[in-house]
């Protein structure tokens, strides 16, 4: 596994720069080898795959909102319904699970269109797969690709492979099988929610980083469970170090992504489930 590690980083980072340098906004960061670059989100067009109702604000809000402030249009793809995402449901049988399921399902759709106001995306669409079972959910890729084929997408947000929920590592597959035989070319930006990655992309949220809190705030029903806001926020302060050697940094706040073309995010995702 260690080996393999490595060989990710050398190829994510060689796969990353030409992307980052046609912006004009590349800049090498002194820390993780030299192999994080800081970049500016632009008028792109944006899809955001988001297992869950709140992944999308925890792993990649504040750079959402800087995309939004720069025109870009985004649009926001939940994957999953949200139905066991309670321990309260967990308990029920019967009629009486699936009602208070449908309340959950409900109210986190509520959460996210608001979380996704503050944040300025444009669009939001509910795959609607069974909270929990993406990976055997046999229709998604072909939805996907219909949305995929319609909005030609430059940029598409992601869970990045490494992350240890099941639903969140089948967002890879989910978009790998939605984009083959078709002539797609768009940039792969794996974000981190609970698992953190080795990035080779580091966008600051500094101005936008209350935005981010605001739309994480709008997940109440999340928060009454754990607070992702500390946890996410924290995430992002420690991220931070990564632009301590840009000129004029100051501590402050950013996201880390994977960022790599679909073809090779495909080859590195076929080499990781390999050795797996």
């Amino acid at each position: 596994m260690k080996l393999l590690i490595k060989v990710l980083l050398k190829r994510l980072s060689r796969a990353a720069r030409p992307y980052l340098q046609s912006s004009g906004l590349l800049q090498v960061s002194g820390v993780y080898n030299h192999s994080a670059m800081v970049w500016q989100p632009g008028r792109e067009k944006v899809l955001v795959l988001a297992p869950h109702m709140d992944d999308e604000t925890i792993g990649c809000g504040g750079t959402l909102a800087l995309h939004a402030q720069r025109g870009a249009q985004i649009t926001v793809m939940f994957l999953t319904d949200g139905r066991n995402g309670s321990s309260d449901a967990n308990v029920l049988y019967g009629e009486e699970r699936e009602r208070k399921q449908q309340e959950l399902i409900e109210l986190r759709t509520t959460e996210a269109r608001a979380a996704l106001q503050r944040l300025g995306a444009n669009r939001m669409i509910c795959l609607d797969a069974e909270d929990g079972a993406l990976s055997q959910c046999p229709w998604a890729a072909e939805k996907l690709r219909d949305v995929l084929v319609k909005l030609q997408p430059d940029i598409v947000y992601l869970p990045f492979y490494l992350e240890e929920h099941p639903d969140h590592r089948a967002a890879s597959r989910v978009l790998l099988d939605a984009a083959a035989g078709t002539q797609l070319q768009f940039q792969c930006m794996g974000y981190e929610v609970w698992t953190p990655l080795f990035p080779n992309c580091l966008v600051r949220i500094d101005s936008t980083v209350e935005l981010k809190k605001q739309a994480l705030q709008e997940y109440r029903s999340q928060l009454e469970q754990c607070d992702y806001v500390h946890a996410s926020i924290g995430l992002n302060a420690h991220r931070s170090a990564g632009l301590m050697q840009a000129r004029g940094a100051q501590g402050g706040y950013a996201e880390a992504f994977y960022a790599t073309p679909l073809a090779q995010y495909r080859e590195q995702f076929a080499t990781f489930c390999a050795q797996r």
